[in-house]
């Protein structure tokens, strides 16, 4: 039978086992939290810099439409200014519409770029009332709460992380799907833009 001294001390030995096990949890859920952060703001200049790919594929169709409308100045003191076939048609062709017509680009709460950080929320989602039984009411049992408060802090930290992370994949997702769409119309354009100068200069 176990004295009462022998059982402070099993005691003993389980609080000092948990609270090891307590500290391991903790630096495993904030080197977690380390990694989804740091993962999240590669995420964002990745979405900065497919925004300046954007806004220079936009750049390139307003410098071509600025072209076509020199070219067709051009056209109209050349014998084909009354000839259809040499005006540009690239801006009514469906793959033009698809990728500048009206509608074309994604605007919106959906289509914003998230740009921020989440903040610790050291309150929000917390459990009400302690996390560990306390029944030395020691320091050791002070400190595995003082973790346990902690990794859960940290796991609805993560759980914001992975909102703001799905939130810019699939905005990134719809980027990419309009860049590959301007891409080929501005190539298509720029061909039937050298096809007239072409035709100008023979």
């Amino acid at each position: 039978m176990d004295t009462p001294t022998d059982l402070d001390q099993r005691i003993d030995f389980v609080n000092t086992e948990t609270l090891e096990a307590t500290r391991r949890i903790r630096q495993v859920a904030e080197e977690t939290n380390d990694i989804g952060v740091n993962t999240l703001v590669a995420l964002n200049e990745q979405g900065e810099r497919l925004d300046n790919v954007e806004r220079r594929l936009d750049e390139i169709d307003v410098d071509l439409k600025q072209t076509d409308r020199h070219l067709n100045a051009l056209e109209k003191c050349c014998y084909c200014f009354s000839c259809g076939c040499c005006r540009a048609r690239v801006v009514t062709t469906k793959i033009y519409k698809k990728a500048y017509g009206k509608g074309a680009n994604i605007t919106g709460e959906e289509d914003a770029i998230v740009n921020h950080q989440p903040a610790s929320q050291s309150n929000s989602g917390r459990p009400k009332g302690p996390i560990i039984k306390s029944v030395t009411k020691d320091k050791k049992e002070e400190e595995m709460e003082e973790n346990m408060q902690a990794v859960s802090d940290v796991l609805t930290n993560l759980k914001s992380i992975a909102t703001d992370m799905g939130t810019e994949l699939d905005r990134q997702d719809a980027q990419i799907d309009r860049l590959e769409r301007k891409s080929d119309a501005n190539h298509i354009h720029t061909l039937e833009a050298n096809r007239r100068v072409h035709n100008q200069l023979h």
